[in-house]
């Protein structure tokens, strides 16, 4: 099929053909220069020098130049457990929930399901908690990645955010001395270092995929409860089935419903089509985290579903660095307000709920609720 902006891309969209697409580095490259492909470097040579370093980040690379930058961020990650961080994220929750007290509705989207993400990731990171509000307006025109005039238009507030996390990222920039920036900034292997424009690469990654794929992970997963109240009530009732809820939400949502472009190496034969050197390939999870040959009743939500080998994270070398985070900020979200508004239900009907045009984000325009009975 043709996406916008990327070109045409063949899409694999079974379970097995996905997990074979982002596991074989023999056949299939991130970096489309590896596949013989110049354009990504042409366009990178007119974009803005702030703009284009953003490339530089592990996403868009391959082994070996992949494995330095994944060790080097995972040296960093390793600093900061998700467990010693569960009482954080949870004061965060209740803090966010607190503005809600006593109001008989209210939008999730806006009122919890961005801002504990965001929270989160700036706490991790070790930005001031006044910068948040800052990050909200740069990047908030980002909001339709298959419209290229969204696209365009949101680039000033992109350089603001570079522009900003180059000076915090520097010693004696800001961040704090126990924050992600200052790990990242003296993490060390093999007497290699991230360079100034990596640091600043890698923590507009982290910043982006840690809130904005969470945002909707955590949103999705709550309009699928409330949209199914014998799933609710059941995980109100028995708390111990709050992993595989997450799990099933992770499933069920696909809040990223596409991965990032392979590249095929040479000419070849695969899935049986004959493909070409250079031809671009995405793992469509979407549909193979419902897959028929994986999942028993895949279009039902059953948050007890067990086992449930979803492509969410992805797999191989490029699986998703923040899946533990991911899945205990969706945890304590639906844990803390399920507990604090126990007979939360949706604001009108299902059916009118609306979801944003995002190129791969299975992503909700807002989250109306009643928040009492």
């Amino acid at each position: 099929m043709k996406l916008p902006i990327v070109g045409r891309t063949w899409l694999a969209v079974t379970h097995d053909a996905c997990a074979t697409l982002l596991k074989d580095h023999e056949n299939f490259a991130r970096d489309p220069a590896n596949a013989g492909s110049r354009t990504q470097a042409r366009i990178l040579k007119f974009l803005p020098r702030t703009i284009s370093l953003l490339a530089l980040n592990m996403l868009g690379h391959d082994d070996p130049e992949h494995r330095r930058l994944r060790g080097l961020v995972d040296q960093a990650f390793q600093r900061q457990t998700i467990e010693a961080m569960k009482p954080m994220i949870t004061e965060i929750a209740d803090r966010l929930l607190d503005r809600l007290k006593g109001r008989l509705e209210a939008d999730l989207m806006f009122g919890f399901c961005r801002d504990l993400p965001l929270s989160v990731i700036c706490a991790m990171l070790g930005l001031p908690e006044q910068d948040h509000d800052r990050f909200k307006s740069w990047l908030g025109g980002l909001k339709d990645t298959a419209n290229i005039g969204a696209v365009i238009r949101a680039i000033p507030g992109v350089i603001k955010v570079v522009r900003y996390l180059r000076r915090v990222s520097r010693p004696e920039g800001g961040a704090t001395a126990d924050g992600l920036i200052s790990a990242l900034r003296v993490a060390e292997t093999d007497g290699q270092t991230l360079s100034e424009d990596e640091l600043v690469s890698m923590i507009f990654l982290l910043f982006g995929a840690g809130q904005e794929t969470t945002t909707h992970l955590i949103s999705g997963g709550l309009f699928a409860l409330l949209s199914h109240e014998d799933q609710l009530r059941r995980l109100q009732s028995d708390p111990s089935l709050m992993p595989t809820c997450v799990e099933e939400c992770l499933r069920y949502v696909s809040p990223v419903q596409m991965t990032k472009p392979r590249f095929a190496i040479r000419d070849m034969v695969w899935q049986g089509r004959q493909f070409q050197r250079g031809d671009m390939f995405a793992g469509f999870l979407a549909a193979a985290n419902c897959d028929l040959a994986k999942f028993e009743n895949p279009r039902s939500f059953d948050i007890t579903r067990h086992p449930n080998p979803h492509l969410s994270f992805g797999t191989g070398v490029h699986f998703c660095l923040g899946f533990q985070l991911a899945r205990a900020e969706a945890a304590i979200a639906f844990e803390r307000i399920i507990t604090r508004f126990p007979d939360i239900r949706l604001d009108g009907s299902a059916r009118e709920i609306q979801w944003r045009k995002r190129l791969g984000i299975r992503a909700l325009a807002a989250l109306p609720v009643r928040l009492v009975a």
